[in-house]
This record gives C-alpha cells, sequence and structure tokens, in this order.
C-alpha cells in the first residue's frame, strides 16, 4: 500500500493508532492518537514509543513493552490488555492496547491500537496488568440493577461535578458536569490516575482520602487534560467496602467562577463607595473652607460700611470694590458647584453659534483686570481673527478659569502670556505662567473632578478641584482638547484647541511627549 493511501486509511480510523518501526520508534499517528494522547505526529515521530510508556512499564519479562505485547498476542487470543500510557503533560491514562506486527518494504512495522476501557474496569490475570495497576474497581450496585439506575441518575444530573476513583488511584466514573468544569471529555478523563497530576494540592486531597480521610480544595485548577484554568472548591471523601477498607473515592467538584466575579464586583462597588464617601467628606471640608474664604472678609466689609452709614460717614470706595470682588468669588465658587452637579446628571447645557474667539479671549482679560494686580498680561493674535462654533458664555468661563489660576500661582511682577493661534483645522489657544509649575505624575490629575479634595497636599490648579473639570467638560463637548505642559520650577502652559468654523470632521492635536525640553518659559 502507497504511503499516503496508508496515512488516509490511519486517519479513517476512529480508534487511536500508533505505527512503529521495526526499532519500536514512532512513524506515524492518526488525529484520534493525537487527541487521546495529547501529542502531535510532528512532536513524536522518530521518538522511541517507550514514551508513552511509564518507567514501571518500559521492561517486563526481560522484554519491551511492545515486544512483551506481540509474544503475548496467541495467549491473549486477540483481547486487548488494559495498561496506563502517559499523556503529553505527563498524567496517566488508563487504556486498552492491542498490538500487530507485519513486514513491508521498509522492514517490520508495529501497529499500536488504543482503545478507552468501559467505566468499571474488570482486571485479569495478565502479568502486565496487575502491575500497571493491581487495585481492581468495584461497582456500587449490581449491573443493571434498579438501585445502580437510580445511583446512575443522581450521579448523571447532580448540579455539580461528580468523579469516582478507585485505589489505583484512577478515575472509573464521573459526571457531565465534571466534565464540563475541566473543559475535557470523558474520553480523556475516564482512566486517567490522579496521582500523576502536577497539582500538589489536589495530590494531598487524594492521598487523603485512599488514607481514610476527608480533604477539601479550593483554588484555581488547571485541568492536564484540557489546560483549562477554573476557580473550584472541591470536596474529597473516601469510600469503603464491608471489610472497612478505602476502596476510593469521591469527589465534588463546584465551579465558583460566578461566585468569585460576584465577590469580585461587590468588592469593587464597597471600595468605589467607600471612596465616594471620602471624597465627599474631603470635598465638603475643602468647599466648606473656600466658601468661608471669601464669607469672612465680605461680612466684615458690609459691617464696616454698616457702621459707617450709621454715622453718616463717607462711603470707603475701596470697602465696597472689596466686597464686592469677594462677592464675585462667593458666586463662582457657588457656579463651580452647580456647573460639576450639571456635569455628573448629563444636564450642563451648551448654545452653540458662530463666533470670534479672539473677541472671546479679550473679553475674559477684561473681566480679568482685577485680577491681575502687578502681573504683566502679554496677549498675541492672528490680526484676521478666529473664527469657530461654540459657546461664547461658556468659552469665556474656561479661559478666565486659566487666567485666574496662571495669575494665581505666578509671582507678583511675571508675566502671564496668551496666545491665539491657527494650526491645521483647529484654533490653538495657550495661558502660559512663570509659576510654581506642576509634577508631570499629577499634570492629568488635574483634570479630575474633586483633585485638591483628594489629596490637599498636591498643589491644584483650581479653588476646589473643579474648574480645570468643568473646563475640559466644555472643550471636549466643543470637539476640542485641553492639556497641560509644565515642569516644576519653571511654570506651567495649559493649551485648548478648538475646531475651526471651516473645518470638516477635524481630530484634536495630540498633546506634545512631556521631556525636559517640552515646557518653555517665555
Amino acid at each position: 500500500m502507497a504511503g499516503d493511501d496508508f496515512r488516509e486509511l490511519m486517519n479513517a480510523m476512529a480508534d487511536p493508532l500508533v505505527a512503529c518501526d521495526g526499532d519500536e520508534c514512532v512513524l506515524y499517528l492518526n488525529p484520534a492518537a493525537e487527541r487521546l494522547l495529547g501529542w502531535t505526529l510532528k512532536e513524536l515521530r522518530g521518538e522511541p514509543f517507550a514514551r508513552l510508556v511509564p518507567e514501571r512499564l518500559r521492561t517486563f519479562d526481560g522484554h519491551s513493552f511492545l515486544r512483551y505485547l506481540l509474544g503475548r498476542r496467541r495467549a491473549l487470543s486477540g483481547r486487548p490488555v488494559r495498561v496506563f500510557l502517559l499523556r503529553h503533560e505527563g498524567s496517566e491514562l488508563e487504556v486498552e492496547v492491542t498490538v500487530g506486527t507485519a513486514m513491508g518494504g521498509g522492514g517490520e512495522r508495529i501497529a499500536v491500537v488504543l482503545r478507552r476501557p468501559p467505566e468499571l474496569p474488570d482486571y485479569t490475570d495478565e502479568p502486565l496488568e496487575r502491575v500497571s495497576s493491581a487495585v481492581h474497581a468495584h461497582a456500587p450496585h449490581p449491573p443493571g440493577s434498579a438501585g445502580e439506575r437510580a445511583y446512575q441518575l443522581v450521579f448523571e444530573n447532580a448540579p455539580l461535578g461528580l468523579f469516582h476513583f478507585d485505589t489505583a488511584p484512577t478515575i472509573v466514573a464521573c459526571n457531565d458536569y465534571f466534565v464540563r468544569i475541566m473543559g475535557s471529555s470523558k474520553r480523556l478523563l475516564i482512566g486517567l490516575n490522579l496521582l500523576t497530576l502536577q497539582d500538589e494540592a489536589i495530590l494531598a486531597c487524594v492521598r487523603d482520602v485512599l488514607a481514610g480521610r476527608h480533604a477539601y480544595y479550593e483554588g484555581e485548577y488547571r485541568s492536564v487534560t484540557a489546560d483549562k484554568l477554573t476557580p473550584v472548591r472541591a470536596h474529597f471523601a473516601p469510600c469503603f467496602g464491608e471489610d472497612g477498607q478505602v476502596e476510593g473515592g469521591v469527589g465534588i467538584v463546584e465551579d465558583v467562577t460566578e461566585q468569585r466575579s460576584a465577590e469580585a464586583e461587590r468588592n469593587r462597588l464597597f471600595r468605589e463607595a467607600q471612596e465616594a464617601i471620602r471624597v465627599r467628606d474631603d470635598f465638603l471640608t475643602i468647599a466648606s473652607h473656600e466658601l468661608k474664604t471669601p464669607l469672612t472678609p465680605l461680612s466684615l466689609r458690609l459691617a464696616s460700611l454698616e457702621r459707617r452709614m450709621e454715622r453718616k460717614e463717607p462711603v470707603d470706595p475701596t470697602l465696597l470694590r472689596h466686597a464686592r470682588q469677594h462677592l464675585v468669588r462667593l458666586a463662582a465658587l457657588i457656579n463651580d458647584l452647580l456647573d460639576a452637579s450639571r456635569i455628573e446628571a448629563g444636564r450642563l447645557a451648551l448654545h452653540f453659534e458662530p463666533m470670534r474667539l479672539d473677541a472671546i479671549v479679550e473679553r475674559a482679560l477684561t473681566t480679568m483686570d482685577a485680577e491681575r494686580g502687578q502681573h504683566r498680561i502679554d496677549y498675541s493674535h492672528p490680526e484676521e481673527g478666529v473664527r469657530i462654533r461654540g459657546d461664547p458664555y461658556r468659552l469665556e468661563q474656561v479661559i478666565a478659569n486659566l487666567l485666574e489660576n496662571a495669575l494665581k500661582y505666578s509671582p507678583a511682577d511675571s508675566t502671564v502670556r496668551v496666545t491665539l493661534d491657527v494650526r491645521g483645522d483647529f484654533a490653538l489657544l495657550s495661558v502660559s505662567d512663570e509659576g510654581i509649575g506642576i509634577p508631570r505624575d499629577q499634570q492629568e490629575q488635574l483634570f479630575e473632578r474633586y483633585f485638591r479634595a483628594r489629596n490637599v497636599s498636591i498643589t491644584s490648579y483650581g479653588g476646589l478641584g473643579l474648574g480645570l473639570y468643568i473646563s475640559r467638560d466644555i472643550v471636549e463637548r466643543h470637539g476640542g482638547r485641553i492639556w497641560v505642559e509644565s515642569e516644576v520650577g519653571r511654570g506651567a502652559t495649559f493649551y485648548v484647541a478648538l475646531p475651526l468654523l471651516s473645518a470638516a470632521n477635524p481630530t484634536p492635536p495630540e498633546p506634545r511627549p512631556a521631556t525636559d525640553s517640552t515646557h518653555q518659559v517665555h
């Protein structure tokens, strides 16, 4: 028979088949054998068949495993021999082996046919079988009895994984639920020698059962027959015969994947709730402090004005101006709180219209005149103006927030530079200060809600940790992007990119990577 025809014949066989040469080296194995043994033809070709045989069986009665079976063919009258073979990962699997030999053009050929045995082993007095496994399994009920049928119904329909093993210890029965948990098949699980597993915790449980003790296992178990990792809980119990001797054991296995996921989700929600409570408490502490900051001097100035008016003294314009400033500050804090709550509820309204962004910047600069003090503000923009589509009030709010931060955290006699330019399809606004700067690992946090409230030791740009959070929401809803580039001690530059009125499907520019040369103090 031609080589290709021979392989086609082997591949068509339902039973696992391994072909060897006269030196007992593997020439071929069909797909059924690959599935059963976990080896591929590429891995096993040219390897000695002894790689599939446990050490205790490789030499028997002065012969190799295969030569012994070939010599016993007549005595066995064609009956297969039930023994253990090694799978690829090292576990032992009980199989029925039949061997045959023939001479071909390439010399002697040995065919090894493997079959999975019935669930309840029926060992004979064949010496090789006794060495392979000297313990006979016992059925819980006489075959075919009503008791056996009832037992089988309970066993197969239990809502847990069940398996029964003898004292070899070999799995002699398992239900479909157990097969699903392992991600394998009964074909591979029945006959599996548990002492050849790699999991020491499982081995300890099996040894406890064989010693007559109950055992428990909980953890991640990796199935050797399917390489599936599953979190399980397993209870092991010994089975005793009428003479009180251990005749095997039973395992009850539960897949706890869903319970683990539910527990992890509960823990996550609990941690988030704790964090939310902590953030809220920290925020309320800081918010109350921030709100009191303008209220106290406002109350003092109003009281002073009241006394002057009662005494019919002239009113000091400075008192009125300071009172107004504190009222503006208080209103801004309250507005930030309201805007943040609207953002969280998805109710912060924006009203878009065509507008000139350079005019909005100038308006914000005028608004900040009272806050300027001794600072210098240098503003540059294209002469032809920059047209975008946006909400004038909200964009002025963003620009004013950036200007306020720059003035607040810069030396009194320093310069704040405001630059408006056009980059591709975007208007790019930058606000640069000569202030304290921002650590790089905190620059992304600046735009988070309550940033300052989460860690009061970190200097935050924005009084309540809400200004930049609100600004980011406004800018992103305009289809733009806001970011910061800074180094500690060298000031900070905040950038706002907004699509031009003429832009079609623009993509906001990416922030430049933060390097030592990224931010330059102008």
